[in-house]
């Protein structure tokens, strides 16, 4: 009798270990699976301000922005999925998010495809219910509108 009580007991301290193991375990991953999308975010974030900034021009495509750098064109195309860098045909880069809402202006007024663009507009959902608005705008020089 005294050795089954033990074998009862020990095997409600294992199913309580494994419960705990399987609650922390699924945990870190939805952890994990957060700090890799906000990592995948604030790069995005960074090289599309960079890029930003160091283009002449930017201007409304199809299904994006395409910037327009020294020698270099970079398009930012927004799909379903993800946020896809394409520069120059040669290579893409891949952000596993989905741009939601993506509105171009110019001086404050939306425009329409191949126009120029100084400020873009969108949101991402990181998660279930975070919602991070983006707004990068871009600066003229008077040498680059007039060209």
């Amino acid at each position: 009798m005294e050795v089954t009580v033990a074998m009862l007991l020990s095997a409600i301290c294992i199913s309580i270990c494994y419960t705990a193991y399987a609650i922390i375990s699924n945990y870190y991953a939805s952890f994990q699976k957060k700090n890799e999308t906000t990592a995948i975010f604030l790069s995005l974030k960074q090289v599309l301000e960079r890029d930003f900034l160091n283009s002449s021009t930017v201007l409304k495509i199809e299904n994006g922005i395409e910037l327009d750098l020294d020698s270099t064109k970079i398009d930012y195309l927004f799909t379903e999925k993800a946020i896809l860098r394409k520069l120059n045909t040669l290579h893409t880069d891949t952000f596993k998010l989905q741009a939601n809402e993506v509105t171009v202006f110019f001086e404050g007024i939306e425009v329409e495809k191949g126009n120029p663009v100084d400020e873009l507009n969108f949101s991402t959902t990181l998660g279930k219910d975070v919602k991070v608005p983006v707004q990068i705008k871009k600066i003229y020089s008077a040498e680059n509108l007039f060209e």
